[in-house]
């Protein structure tokens, strides 16, 4: 099993959206985002839409059958099996998770040397049938001829949901001057496939296919006064309802004109946490995915006279 963490925030294309109300549109050029492992994409943060699979450039496809050491025509790949590799005469899978350091698996070979540990299974016989159950661990230095990794896929059919931030509401809503100390704010966000999930793609190169699909876990609204509050999707606002959100909601004790320097809105961040599962080819992994957004609330203080005292 694999697991990856990584971060994107998006505060200031979506900040001048929250600021204008709901009709606003906004857009941003886009930007390529390379991660650590070598994998890039383009990040275009633009109003949530449902998502449509992207098309990604695969390599030519590895060939479908190939021949064992007798001559035999056998499947290249096979679920259960892994790569044929020609030169043994053995189908190799990759040992997922590979065996920890100084395991006696790896017959004193440490980190310096490279290379991976693989489940071997070999007597291949016609029509891809084993001869021999027998099963071994060999060390190879790289893949078998002609492998597709499943990571790369993954990473594809990643990039095709093209995850977006959360698109923040509030009620009181952003840019107005309804916001008062002691008044219940809802926090929600906007649903689409690919801001809300949940949401599934695949990815496909020559005889191995990979599906991922993401869900969101959680969204962290950080409110500007020091609380943050863990929602999911949180409830719309229906008008004329009274009383806090039902799930995912704050109420202020400070007017926001007392803290912020120049007298101005509590600034609001939201991050959602996707979580991405994936598998295929002989394998599975989790992606875990957040995306940031922000927005500003204006709380005020309602002061009433006391007419009495005055006359």
């Amino acid at each position: 099993m694999l697991t990856r963490s990584w971060a994107r925030a998006a505060a200031g294309v979506l900040a001048a959206v929250l600021l204008q109300g709901p009709a606003a549109v906004a857009t941003a050029a886009p930007n390529e985002i390379c991660l650590p492992s070598g994998f890039c994409y383009i990040e275009d943060i633009r109003p949530a839409v449902p998502s449509s699979p992207v098309t990604v450039p695969a390599r030519a496809p590895a060939p479908a059958q190939c021949t064992s050491l007798t001559g035999a025509v056998v499947p290249c790949y096979q679920d259960n099996l892994g790569w044929y590799e020609s030169s043994s005469g053995c189908y190799l899978k990759l040992m997922d998770p590979q065996p920890p350091p100084g395991s006696l698996l790896w017959e004193g070979r440490t980190q310096e040397d490279g290379g991976a540990l693989y489940t071997a299974n070999c007597g291949a016989v016609d029509g891809g049938s084993l001869s021999s159950t027998a099963t071994g661990i060999v060390w190879r230095r790289g893949p078998p001829a002609d492998f597709i990794d499943p990571e790369v896929l993954a990473q594809r059919a990643l990039a095709a949901m093209q995850l977006q931030p959360p698109l923040l509401r509030t009620a009181p809503p952003q840019g107005s001057a309804s916001g008062l100390v002691g008044l219940p704010v809802w926090m929600w966000t906007d649903r689409a496939e690919n801001v809300s999930g949940p949401i599934t793609r695949s990815a496909a190169e020559g005889p191995v296919a990979v599906e991922a699909t993401g869900v969101v876990s959680r969204i962290a609204w950080d409110m500007g006064d020091g609380t943050t509050v863990a929602c999911g999707l949180g409830t719309p606002y229906s008008p004329g309802a009274e009383g806090p959100s039902p799930d995912c909601g704050h109420t202020y004790d400070r007017a926001s004109a007392n803290h912020v320097p120049g007298g101005g809105p509590w600034q609001v961040t939201a991050t959602t946490t996707w979580t991405v599962t994936w598998s295929g080819g002989g394998r599975t992994g989790t992606e875990v995915v957040q995306l940031s957004s922000t927005g500003a609330l204006l709380v005020g203080e309602l002061h009433v006279l006391n007419q009495a005292e005055e006359r």
